[in-house]
């Protein structure tokens, strides 16, 4: 792809990570198109309370060493989307990103080439800047001016505060904001200090979206660093003072020299994974998705098998099952924690469930209850949510006497489909979801098969055998060839919501299903006339009425569409699992599962580089939308890659991790 010859590359995203929740975002251009883009956002309570501080870098070449002759190296947008300023994007000739590093490189008229690479420490909130300079004059000068921002991610800098403040002298420049400040060293040239405001950014991809586009930033300094004929490199450390000590103990992986798919999908895999806390112990986490979702319960459940069991890191996965199994109420495994704190919100009914899901999985790779020392605390956990969910509890949670699982109140959305419009879920699926009786029913197997009382797995499998029992009897829609979405209730009885929805592909993939053979097959088939596509499952069919191909709009449209068609590539996981257990020829299997993830692996070099995104359209061309980096969409694309495919990097797009972009 081309980087810049007619125009910025706007579209193209790189995404880095620090392991606490920290990242650092932005286009291949330079030019920040969304309010979470910024070259140092810290997590000031990892793995949330999310700043942007370093918002970008105005770098400029000076051939003569005069300030006002300069060759402009950055690019930004000003004014309505109007006005591009500066216009470094035209002497860009290549942007490369992997997962540890992304690099600008420009080459300017008087033949000196630029590149700048930005690097994110693990563990902290901090990160590396540098320039290396080649083919430059004697008495010439590269000028960088830092410009900060100290908001809140998701809001906007939408008025000029009198609270900054800043100092430069030597190598070094701070600048603060209330309790927080950002160290800028640098290993050569002057800094001078500066107090000037850049006003009215403007983001183009806020407005698509509906939302406040227009904000300012600080400049507290600017660095020029004089020039020789000689390559030279400046290096810039970037520090939050804050929170320098708070150095967490999430040892990130090196970046893998693997080229291979699965090699690349371990490295998206791992930008993830953070902790939940600084300091010794702190149980690991999952960031549902960059830039704007915190770790979630449901999401970090679903990734886990993909983000950690597939790359080997049980003790990793058995740490973040200890985290949730800590925050467990009323057998709720918590939804989500709030973005500004500790606070947890329960309000899920699959969460739980796939909780089992996930320590049963932790079982089998450890080879039984005796490979991991923490394993049997987990299965009381386990234990201990069967006992809630027989008896009842919050957000109308319980099993019925037919042994399918009751869930749902009005105003509350539990199951994973959760968008809410004005205070209402719009798939609320209030009664009986059939992926929670499929869920429900293969956690009882699993539980039956963890624990070591004899009397105790009988009475699981008792259990296990009257939800089965019902499950087909019940959920089997006959006129359909598939399962009934929902079973709502309704003068006493219950009804079939026939709705053609992808939840039905739990009750074929799971490990133990609660269909017949000739039942599963029909699922399998419905589901891809349906719902298959090139980047997952839809949400509903297209001939449903109510099906919205295109997720656009204002956020309510957006909302209305996220569960009625949208396409959610995490489902392709489970439709995987679905074929392989109805095949008789696994070697078959692998290549028909590699040709239906060849175009969400293809994805990783558009979009966001090395990232799989959250959402696609339903409608073709099946544009993406919502998170471009999504924990459990690249997590079950890795988690599916079939083990024994060999894909040498020369079959890859690029020569390696990096995505490039070339002129």
């Amino acid at each position: 792809m081309n980087v810049a010859t007619n125009n910025p590359d706007l579209q193209t995203e790189w995404l880095l990570t620090n392991g606490l929740g920290g990242y650092a975002m932005g286009t291949a251009c330079g030019a920040n198109t969304r309010r979470y883009h910024g070259l140092l956002n810290a997590a000031m309570a990892p793995p949330v309370q999310r700043v942007v501080t370093l918002h970008s870098t105005i770098d400029q070449f000076h051939p003569d060493g005069n300030e006002e002759n300069y060759v402009p190296l950055s690019t930004q947008i000003f004014g309505n989307e109007q006005t591009l300023h500066p216009e470094g994007w035209r002497m860009q000739t290549e942007f490369t990103c992997d997962t540890r590093s992304a690099v600008w490189t420009w080459k300017t008229d008087q033949g000196v080439t630029i590149r700048r690479t930005l690097t994110l420490e693990q563990g902290r909130n901090s990160a590396v800047m540098k320039w290396v300079v080649e083919g430059a004059s004697a008495g010439s000068m590269l000028s960088i001016r830092p410009l900060a921002v100290f908001r809140d991610h998701n809001t906007l800098l939408d008025r000029i505060p009198e609270d900054f403040h800043s100092f430069a002298e030597g190598r070094r420049c701070v600048i603060q904001r209330d309790m927080n400040a950002l160290e800028l060293s640098a290993d050569v040239g002057d800094w001078q200090t500066l107090h000037q405001w850049w006003n009215n950014f403007d983001y183009p991809v806020e407005t698509s979206r509906g939302q406040d586009h227009v904000e300012h930033a600080f400049c507290g300094g600017v660095l020029r660093v004089p020039l020789s004929d000689q390559s030279m490199t400046v290096t810039l450390n970037l520090t939050m003072q804050e929170s320098s000590a708070a150095i967490t103990t999430n040892k990130a992986t090196e970046k893998s020299a693997d080229s291979s798919t699965a090699g690349r999908l371990a490295d998206a895999c791992e930008q993830f994974i953070v902790t939940r806390g600084s300091g010794e112990g702190m149980p690991y986490s999952v960031i549902a998705g960059y830039p704007w979702f915190v770790d979630w319960g449901r999401d970090s459940l679903i990734s886990l098998p993909g983000l950690f069991l597939k790359h080997g890191r049980l003790d990793d996965a058995i740490s973040l099952l200890n985290g949730f199994a800590g925050r467990i109420k009323r057998g709720i495994i918590p939804n989500r924690f709030d973005d500004n704190g500790e606070e947890a919100y329960y309000n899920t009914a699959d969460a739980s469930l796939w909780f089992m899901h996930a320590v049963h999985a932790c079982f089998t790779h450890a080879g039984g209850e005796d490979g991991h020392d923490d394993l049997p605390r987990l299965i009381d956990t386990c234990r201990s949510i069967v006992s809630h969910y027989r008896r009842g509890t919050d957000f109308g949670i319980r099993i019925d006497f037919d042994g399918l699982v009751m869930a749902g109140v009005p105003g509350e959305a539990v199951t994973w489909m959760d968008a809410r419009v004005n205070g209402q879920g719009v798939t609320a699926r209030i009664g009986k979801p059939v992926e929670l009786s499929a869920l429900w029913y293969n956690g009882l197997c699993g539980l039956a098969r963890m624990v070591d009382d004899p009397t105790e797995a009988a009475g699981y499998k008792a259990a296990a055998a009257l939800a089965r029992k019902s499950f087909q009897e019940r959920f089997w829609n006959q006129a359909d060839s598939c399962c009934y979405d929902l079973l709502m209730p309704g003068h006493g009885n219950w009804r079939g919501d026939n709705r053609i929805r992808p939840n039905q592909i739990f009750a074929i993939s799971l490990p133990w299903s609660p269909l017949s053979g000739d039942q599963a097959r029909k699922v399998l088939a419905c589901v891809r006339k349906h719902l298959l596509t090139p980047f997952g499952l839809r949400t509903l069919s297209p001939q449903d009425p109510c099906y919205q191909g295109r997720y656009e709009g204002d956020m309510e449209s957006r909302d209305r569409a996220y569960h009625n068609g949208t396409v959610w590539p995490w489902l392709i996981g489970p439709y995987c699992d679905a074929i392989q257990k109805q095949t008789d020829d696994p070697a078959s299997a692998d290549q028909q599962i590699r040709q239906l993830l060849k175009p969400l692996v293809d994805s990783l070099d558009s979009g966001c580089l090395g990232q799989i995104a959250e959402i696609y359209d339903g409608d073709q061309p099946h544009d993406p939308h919502g998170c471009p980096a999504q924990a459990w969409s690249t997590a079950e694309v890795a988690r599916s890659w079939p083990d024994n495919v060999e894909q040498a990097a020369a079959t890859s797009t690029n020569s390696g991790h990096a995505a490039s972009l070339t002129t």
